[in-house]
C-alpha cells in the first residue's frame, strides 16, 4: 500500500472520530437546550421528513433556510439535524453567519430519538 493512501485513510479516520466526538458533546447538551426552549430543526427534504422524523421537530429544508429565518427565535437554542450531519453542519454555518448565536449540530435526526 502506498504512503499517500495510508495518509488519506488516517485523515479520514481522524475526521470521522472528530465528527462523532463533537456530535456526542452536543447530544449531552440536548436535554438542557430543550428545557431552555430550544427547537429541533430538521433540514432534510420534505419527502425525507415525511417518511420519518423526530417527534416535535420542525422541518425547514436546507434550501429553504434563508427564506424562513423569520420562523426561528434567535433568543432560544436551535438544534439542527439531518440524515448524516452534513446538511445540518451547513445549516449551522448559515445561521451563525446570519447572526444566530446558540446553534448546535446534533448530526442525524435518529440520534435525537431518545430526547
Amino acid at each position: 500500500m502506498n504512503d499517500n493512501l495510508i495518509y488519506a485513510l488516517i485523515a479520514l479516520a481522524v475526521y470521522i472520530a472528530y465528527k462523532k466526538y463533537t456530535q456526542s458533546k452536543v447530544l449531552k447538551l440536548v436535554p438542557d437546550l430543550l428545557s431552555k426552549g430550544g427547537k429541533i430543526i430538521d433540514v432534510r427534504s420534505v419527502e425525507e421528513f415525511k417518511s420519518a422524523h423526530k417527534t416535535g421537530s420542525i422541518n425547514i429544508p436546507l434550501g429553504s433556510l434563508n427564506n424562513r429565518l423569520n420562523e426561528l427565535d434567535n433568543t432560544k437554542p436551535i438544534i439542527l439535524c439531518c440524515a448524516s450531519g452534513s446538511r445540518s453542519a451547513i445549516a449551522k454555518r448559515t445561521l451563525l453567519a446570519k447572526g444566530f448565536k446558540n446553534v448546535h449540530n446534533a448530526g442525524t435526526w435518529r440520534s435525537l430519538s431518545k430526547y
